[in-house]
């Protein structure tokens, strides 16, 4: 999806000096093309501006439309669903929240929007589900029950993954496995708002 006119920040230009940076150091880009890229870089007005100047250097996100199933060996077991559920934020917000029903995996796109999956209230398919992250300069907010299980195997790419107030793991709680690649962005996992400390898995 194109991002026409769309205006970058001085902080959108400093994380792309320090891609151009990173490159450098590990021999990826003379220097000569990280000169001519970085004064690009300082230099530019739009997120057009912008991309191109690392769109060689670091994985890019699947097509908005869609996502990649991660590296996960994942399997989905008897009463799963085999399907993924596709959720894709492109300068917008995407929410799932209240008692909706979590497949086995589910799929967070974010090309500078935020995607927020609050876990707290929903019944979930199986005891362990998966969710798959591609992203660029986005964020993925993941809100789950006090003593789920979080295993972070998430790809970071000048990006971070935090995990608060969730308790100690508790074998009654659902298991949420964290996939895929963040660029650029942040993916947080947050314990319930005050007074939500549910999350139940079908029998």
């Amino acid at each position: 999806m194109n991002t026409p006119g769309l205006r970058a920040s001085d902080a959108d230009r400093d994380k792309v000096a320090a891609v151009l940076q990173a490159a450098y150091i590990d021999g990826r880009i003379s220097h000569s093309e990280h000169t001519e890229r970085l004064e690009a870089a300082l230099t530019a007005k739009t997120f057009d501006d912008l991309l191109p100047l690392t769109a060689d250097l670091v994985p890019v996100p699947a097509s908005h439309g869609s996502a990649r199933t991660g590296s996960s060996s994942l399997s989905v077991p008897p009463g799963g669903d085999a399907e993924t559920e596709r959720m894709t934020a492109v300068l917008s917000t995407v929410k799932r929240n209240g008692k909706w029903r979590v497949r086995t995996r589910s799929a967070a796109n974010s090309l500078l929007g935020t995607v927020d999956l609050d876990f707290t209230q929903a019944v979930f398919a199986t005891p362990v589900i998966e969710v798959n992250v591609t992203q660029l300069l986005g964020t993925v907010v993941l809100r789950v029950p006090v003593g789920a299980t979080v295993r972070d195997e998430t790809t970071n790419v000048l990006g971070s993954t935090s995990i608060k107030g969730i308790g100690e793991s508790n074998p009654a709680q659902p298991t949420i496995v964290i996939t895929g690649t963040n660029i650029l962005g942040e993916v947080k996992v947050r314990g319930p708002k005050r007074g939500l400390h549910w999350g139940r898995v079908l029998p």
